[in-house]
């Protein structure tokens, strides 16, 4: 770590320690004379990418769906995507497992996610005393220096970094858990503190905070017991993660369009063909047929996080399909595609635009669907690795560290844990250790086989589209799997 602790790390603690009055002036002027913000970039093919953070990076799905956008958008794209998330972690946390932990993978980006920790739910009681307002302000003071000096390291490393305002404390919620006064609006400060950094070091910054408070309030109007992150208040859920994921990809530009085709049924040409290849265009005593090469499968949005839908627009700004045929008779078309019919459609509506991302019975669809479930697969393996790393990081000694060195200090934590609430679940963490360890060279050469699986299967087919006129009174004009 000390090879790291360059001069730009150490003139950040100075500029902490030293001159917090100086610094102070300094910030305040360089937010009013800000340029424009930093662009967040894509991923591009090599990329590298370790998302750190704490429990909600460790447990959560946003850089899972952030994965399999790239792996169906950008199939051509061999980006790798590492968890470096540490339950219960903290800015300086991050700092002491920087070179073990996050710089092993030798990562081209990371992005930043901490602060939940950091920020000490303690301190936020109903009338909370002068002492503790004042530690409040301590500790707001102790996360800039420790998150300033983790954005520098990585950068003396040669590491892009992309900062996260983090995801909420809903302290809102009209729900039976704990609640921590206040403590929502101080971690939308420490956002503000990463927006601060962010601005010092000329940083892209994805804003995870005011979208998710935005739906809270929105959703709390109509139901008080809302909530865009767990029961607890602090872990999302798939429909929180989802958000999240949205507004990572929302910034960094990426494309909306799975393929866009427009077609004129009565003369027969092809009027735009759009991230897709489009030959043999026939048409058809009952309408037309073509092949159709895109270049993109559709995002398979996971069941569980289909809720996120209604709260911000994935489906039109990031996940469309569209298929638009004019000139057609008036009456109902049945769609089929390799042979499988997918969706019955009037003619007013193939000449609007219909959109197949989300229609089920495409082999499109099922091909995503199918890298998804192989996209688990891995991340299976994954939440084992960082099972082991999740305790190693109390481990003080030397590098790499050996089942047999840890297994004294796994049982130390169970034994200061005895009799107390957190007992089962000390018991619980040294067993999965203990029994994930032996198996740690295993797991990483299964995630490197896993993901070579998930490439492969995320490569687009062409396919055969027919589109035919059907009988009056055939079948009424709705998709066949909306």
């Amino acid at each position: 770590m000390n090879n790291l602790l360059s001069n730009r790390a150490r003139t950040a603690i100075i500029s902490l320690t030293i001159l917090p009055w100086f610094v102070f002036c300094l910030s305040g002027h360089a937010q009013e004379s800000a340029s424009a913000p930093i662009a967040v970039p894509q991923f591009q093919s090599g990329d590298r990418w370790c998302a750190v953070g704490d429990s909600i990076t460790q447990a959560g799905s946003y850089h899972r769906n952030i994965e399999l956008f790239y792996l169906t958008r950008y199939p051509e794209r061999s980006v790798e995507v590492f968890n470096c998330g540490i339950a219960g972690d903290t800015a300086g946390g991050a700092l002491k497992r920087i070179d073990w932990d996050c710089l092993a993978p030798k990562p081209r980006i990371v992005s930043i996610m901490l602060g939940m920790n950091d920020i000490y739910r303690y301190l936020y009681v109903a009338h909370a005393d002068a002492k503790a307002v004042e530690q409040r302000a301590q500790v707001a003071v102790r996360y800039e220096k420790s998150l300033r000096t983790l954005t520098s390291a990585f950068l003396d490393a040669h590491v892009k970094v992309i900062l996260i305002r983090p995801s909420i404390y809903d302290d809102t919620a009209a729900i039976p858990a704990d609640n921590a006064p206040g403590l929502g609006a101080a971690l939308a400060g420490f956002g503000d503190i990463d927006q601060k950094i962010a601005d010092e070091f000329k940083l892209p910054i994805v804003d995870f905070s005011s979208p998710m408070m935005r739906i809270n309030a929105e959703e709390q109007k109509k139901n008080p017991a809302f909530t865009i992150v767990g029961r607890d208040r602090v872990h999302p859920g798939p429909v929180g993660h989802m958000v999240m994921a949205y507004a990572f990809l929302k910034a960094q530009a990426v494309s909306g369009t799975v393929a866009s085709v427009a077609i004129d049924a009565g003369s027969g040409k092809l009027l735009k063909a759009e991230n897709c290849v489009l030959t043999e265009l026939k048409r058809e005593p009952a309408g037309i047929s073509f092949t159709l090469d895109e270049r993109s499968l559709p995002f398979p949005v996971d069941e569980k996080a289909e809720p996120a839908l209604a709260l911000v627009p994935f489906t039109q700004d990031l996940n469309q399909e569209k298929l638009r045929v004019s000139g057609l008779a008036d009456c109902s078309y049945e769609l089929a595609i390799d042979g499988l019919k997918v969706g019955v459609y009037s003619a007013s509506d193939l000449a609007r635009g219909i959109d197949l991302a989300c229609n089920q019975s495409t082999p499109q669809y099922k091909q995503a669907f199918a890298v998804a479930v192989a996209l688990k697969k891995k991340w299976g393996l994954v939440d084992k690795l960082r099972t082991i790393a999740y305790l190693e990081i109390k481990w003080d000694g030397p590098r790499p560290v050996t089942l047999e060195q840890m297994r004294p200090k796994l049982e130390e934590i169970v034994a200061k844990a005895k009799g107390k609430p957190s007992e089962d679940d000390r018991v619980r963490e040294r067993n999965n250790y203990l029994q994930a360890k032996p198996h740690e060279i295993q797991y990483q050469g299964q995630v490197e086989v896993a993901l070579a699986q998930v490439r492969s299967l995320a490569k687009p087919k062409p396919h055969r589209f027919v589109l035919s006129r059907l009988a009056a009174g055939a079948a009424s004009a709705q998709p066949a799997n909306p």
